[in-house]
């Protein structure tokens, strides 16, 4: 029985252990520490005095707000009157974030020795001294910096040292009482600093005695120190932590200081204590019993919608609450309950005393602790119950989670799987089936029927994570009511006949393992054939044929694979020629500067593949992006590179990394914005045949330009290309318990060593680089892998480097590619994107009927040279917004922007400048309308309905209807073309057009393009010289608050300037 115990013990450690492990290195980076002098040298000043005196001030660390230097050591001694003691505080804190400040920090020194240590981007808590003076200390190391510190400081009477610190102060008499702050109903709070300095009358000693203690005990990381005075030298007489009482301490004269500290982690009750002169006897206490909270009954709440929290939340929770929530929601509905926030001790799946239980009528749905979030649940019924449990000692923030009322109709979408149904006969299966179902997921289905119907439910196939050896749990489950018994593993479970007219399947996954999954089918009359899922339609691409390239894996320049280097080597330059360097250009850089930070691998002439997680940033924002190829040294251009920028990228819909703890689906595709022309130095991998599994042992090359420093806080990219061989570890092997157990799944690949002196840097390789292995001796090369994760570390004893496995995302690749090709030449709404001829209609997918959300359409039209186009729209309905920010139609042509558009009036007519017109619809995920139907043609420029275009020294342009009110939702273009001028002025003679809205842009205005100038409001222009023989004046309004407009004219004339200068042309 011990054996048992001992083992299950183990495994609970090592469950934790891997949760503790989700957040993998996934730049397969090293973290390693470098020990500092206990006692560095401080020379004086640092960007400011070094020693500061007034009654109050403020300091900074050099260079801020810009990042301070590396490899400094500086001091501020701050001295206030000796009646006084000193506040200080920071108003802005940015430091390396190491995990016990051994980098760059803060340190704070009083009379009797340093009193804090900060690093990171938390703000520390106000400080106040014991005495009137105080020192900070700010030491960097040579690696990383950031933006450093302002602080201020402020000469403060002693007696409001609680008010500003939370607790502390100056205590003085005969006998006494100190506590933390709340003691015993609330927990003491995290980053905490409290200072009692005592004082009894002259000739006594101090006996301090506790009454009451209760801290965190872990490393002592919450403590009290006891120091024999408040004088410099004073000795400590004690530091305690944990939960044993102290015994009575006593000075030896007549002053005493407690001090008291509490990390950033966990908070407990804290402590309560009692002083007093040594002449007096010690008092006696009795201890109070503990409090309790939410014990006076459950809370009910009714409604709609909701929002319920533990007490105090975000602040620890009480010691000893039991408090429960019983919500209902109107008759029909059921409930949806999502935690938002939840941090509450102990860990995910191994729940002690503080727990959160969620339970309908049915079943209890999930007991949670831990700082993982569990997956939203839906109540089968019109009430669910919420219970939060706390025992006497350790607490965290608690939680928070919002409720609300749903249709048992939208049970799929709201979980991504499960159904509501009163059909007769129907089929049941696990989410993503036949793929392996997801992790930490719920999914319900409820059939209800008339009354009187039985409903009968058929396994066709079963594979669930197998019932726990030790615990004979199971994990993953379906519950079938009311069979109320669990079902897992592979055994086919019985036909099941309900005793009523409903049928309630709930199936839970937790984090860990999974497998194929489920699919079943109920009926109401098992005599019938059983029902089959429909067909699947096929996709508009799928017959599309994909170019791939003739010649793949064979580098002109061959590698080096035969060297039996331990460790990873200089790879042979461009001999790995489908390598790409992928470069971002951060936020942080205002100007476009590229850093690389992942590989990738070159496929196809277009495409490169590469990890999904390398896009975990930046995603939506191509032009922060550029793939590099024929690159081997990143330090400088190399004639052999070519570098395209991007055109799309397209992350496998399953990853979530790191919503959930799992890099599964860890593979993304990129679009070149350019044709690859292949080179000596740069070609393209193979792919591997569908689903192929290399055998154990096989080996392989990872390649990139991996961190070679080892130090995961500040990882340097090699200047270099290099290589690693990595044998395959079989899937058995690596999803083992003492391997990488739940991580790894059989889309996986792992690669590496299984013994210590064997174990090869992988740190060579890149996220997203390749893996690329020879099935077959002198054959090609073929992309296995991408590189996904590793261990905390470059190198760890069983953790081989794990890569996607590319054969199992065949399918998916073709699909991103084809469907790509699909849209390029499709405009989204139905038909083709690109339109030539004389004329045509567009319209809104479905019209007249209602378009769809997050519809992205668009249409290129080109007439012949010499003609412009006209446009008509017919009909527009779209939901209106403020600036157009929902659903819009937009329109340009060469040289730019023709308005965008969301109303229920249509456009007025009008017409591009040139033989080009783009018209791009979008729609959000809210409200829909019947779109749009418009005719274009092609015209002459001289058919324009306003504008034109004209090659006269002279000219005079006006608004439409001036002198009246210019027309809603006008687009008016004028092209003035003089060959034989040298440059064209333009005047403005009258100017009335709506003025800039609240954020200072034009609505209506006139553009004068080769000025590149827009105006608007009341105030005409100035005069605009354009250094060409060509100008073109574009103007555009809105739907509302028509003006006035504009009236104004050209000239070639140097001198023709004045307003009241007669033209002898014809107005235009």
């Amino acid at each position: 029985m011990k054996s048992t115990i001992k083992s299950i013990t183990l495994e609970k450690i090592l469950i934790f252990l891997f949760v503790a492990m989700t957040g993998v290195c996934i730049c397969l980076v090293v973290v390693y520490f470098t020990d500092k002098a206990a006692s560095p040298t401080h020379p004086e000043g640092c960007g400011g005095p070094q020693e500061l005196s007034g009654e109050s001030g403020t300091f900074t660390s050099w260079n801020y707000p810009s990042n301070y230097d590396n490899g400094k050591s500086c001091t501020w001694d701050i001295t206030v009157d000796p009646d006084k003691v000193i506040h200080l505080w920071f108003e802005e804190f940015a430091l390396e974030d190491t995990q016990l400040c051994i980098a760059d920090f803060i340190t704070l020194r009083d009379s009797l020795g340093i009193i804090g240590k900060y690093c990171g981007y938390t703000k520390p808590k106000p400080v106040v001294s014991l005495t009137n003076r105080l020192t900070v200390f700010f030491d960097t190391n040579d690696r990383k910096t950031d933006q450093g510190f302002k602080a201020h400081y402020k000469a403060l009477d002693p007696k409001l040292t609680a008010e500003i610190a939370g607790a502390g102060g100056f205590l003085q008499g005969d006998q006494g009482d100190l506590m933390t702050p709340g003691f015993p109903e609330k927990n003491y709070p995290n980053g905490a600093l409290y200072q009692w300095s005592i004082t009894v009358p002259e000739g006594e000693r101090v006996q301090l005695t506790f009454t009451s203690f209760d801290l965190v005990p872990e490393v002592c990381g919450d403590f009290v120190q006891i120091y024999d005075g408040n004088k410099a030298g004073s000795s400590l007489l004690g530091k305690f932590c944990g939960g044993a009482m102290p015994k009575p301490v006593v000075s030896s004269n007549n002053t005493m200081v407690v001090r008291f500290k509490s990390d950033n982690t966990l908070t407990s009750k804290g402590f309560r204590a009692n002083f007093l002169k040594s002449s007096l006897p010690p008092r006696t206490t009795t201890t109070p019993p503990p409090t309790s909270s939410g014990s006076g009954g459950p809370i009910i709440l009714q409604g709609r919608k909701g929002v319920i929290q533990s007490v105090g939340f975000p602040n620890p929770y009480p010691a000893h609450l039991n408090t429960m929530w019983k919500i209902s929601v109107p008759k029909g509905f059921l409930v949806k309950l999502q935690i938002t926030d939840m941090a509450i001790t102990g860990e995910t799946g191994q729940c002690k005393e503080d727990k959160l239980v969620i339970s309908d009528s049915y079943s209890v749905l999930g007991t949670h602790c831990g700082y993982i979030l569990p997956p939203l649940v839906v109540s089968a019924s019109d009430t669910i119950s919420v219970t939060f449990q706390s025992d006497s000692r350790l607490t965290d923030r608690g939680f928070s989670a919002k409720w609300e009322a749903v249709y048992p109709e939208d049970i799929g979408e709201i979980h991504g799987c499960g159904a509501f149904s009163r059909e007769a006969t129907g089929i049941i299966t696990s989410q993503n089936w036949p793929m392996n179902y997801k992790a930490n997921a719920e999914c319900m289905w409820n059939i209800a029927l008339p009354l009187g119907k039985k409903i009968t439910l058929t396994f066709t196939h079963f594979d669930l994570e197998a019932k726990d050896i030790l615990t004979s749990k199971c994990y993953d489950n379906i519950m079938v009511y009311d069979i109320n018994s669990p079902f897992c593993g592979t055994k086919l479970p019985s036909t099941i006949q309900t005793k009523g007219n409903r049928l309630l399947i709930r199936f839970h996954t937790d984090l860990f393992t999974e497998a194929k999954g489920f699919r079943a089918y109920w009926t109401t009359n098992p005599s019938l054939p059983a029902p089959t899922e429909p067909p699947v339609q096929p996709n508009p691409w799928d017959d599309i044929t994909i170019d791939w390239p003739r010649t793949c894996g064979k580098p002109v320049i061959p590698p080096n694979v035969v060297s039996r280097i331990v460790n990873g080597e200089p790879a042979r330059p461009h001999s790995w020629p489908w390598q790409v360097s992928m470069q971002v250009w951060p936020s942080s850089r205002p100007e476009p500067t590229f850093f690389h930070t992942c590989g990738g691998t070159l496929i196809h002439k277009n495409w490169v593949l590469t990890a999904a997680h390398c896009f975990i940033r930046y995603a939506d924002e191509l032009q922060r992006w550029r793939m590099c190829l024929g690159k081997h040294n990143l330090t400088f251009t190399e004639p052999s590179e070519h570098c395209f920028n991007v055109s799309g990228i397209y992350r496998h819909e399953g990853f979530q990394y790191p919503t959930v703890p799992t890099v599964e689906f860890d593979i993304a595709l990129v679009r070149l914005d350019g044709e690859v022309t292949p080179s000596d130095e740069i070609s393209f991998a193979c792919l591997p045949s569908e689903e192929e599994v290399l055998p154990g042992g096989k080996k392989c090359y990872a390649t990139g330009w991996g961190d070679e420093t080892g130090d995961s806080l500040n990882a340097k990219v090699a200047e270099a290309l290099n290589q690693v061989a990595l044998p395959v570890v079989p899937y058995d092997t690596c999803k083992r318990m003492d391997y990488w157990w739940f991580q790894v799944k059989t889309s996986m690949i792992c690669c590496g060593y299984t013994l210590p002196d064997e174990l090869k840097s992988v740190c060579q390789g890149d996220s997203g680089g390749p893996l690329v292995c020879q099935v077959t001796e002198g054959g090609p090369w073929e992309v296995h892998g991408i590189t996904s994760f590793g261990p905390i570390g470059c190198i760890m004893n069983k953790k081989p480097s794990v890569f996607t496995r590319s054969s199992a995302y065949l399918p998916w690749i073709r699909n991103v590619i084809r469907r790509d090709l699909y849209n390029e030449h499709t405009s989204g709404c139905g038909g083709p994107k690109d339109l030539t001829g004389t004329g045509g209609t567009v319209s809104s997918m479905g019209y007249p009927g209602s378009y769809n959300n997050k519809a992205r359409c668009q249409w290129n039209i080109q007439v012949s040279t010499g003609k412009i186009v006209h446009l008509q729209f017919h009909n527009f309905s779209l939901e209106e917004s403020q600036m157009c920010m929902n659903d819009k139609v937009s329109l340009s042509d060469r040289i730019g922007n023709l308005g965008t558009y969301c109303s229920h009036v249509p456009p007025e007519d009008l017409v591009s400048d040139g033989n080009t017109l783009r018209i791009s619809f979008s729609s959000n995920d809210k409200v829909v309308d019947t779109g749009f139907t418009a005719t274009w043609r092609a015209v002459d420029p001289t058919d324009a309905p306003c504008g034109g275009s004209y090659s006269s020294a002279q000219g005079e342009i006006t608004s439409p209807n001036w002198p009246s009110d210019y027309q809603a939702q006008s687009v008016c273009t004028w092209r003035i073309t003089i060959p034989s001028a040298k440059s064209v002025h333009v005047v403005f003679t009258h100017f009335e057009l709506q003025a800039v809205n609240m954020f200072g842009n034009c609505i209506d205005y006139v553009e004068v393009f080769n000025g590149e100038s827009r105006f608007c409001g009341f105030a005409p222009p100035p005069l605009l010289t354009i250094p060409s023989n060509t100008v073109v004046i574009r103007f555009l309004s809105n739907g509302a608050n028509q003006q006035q407009g504009f009236r104004g004219y050209w000239t070639t004339d140097a001198i023709c300037h004045s307003p009241n200068h007669r033209l002898n042309n014809t107005k235009l």
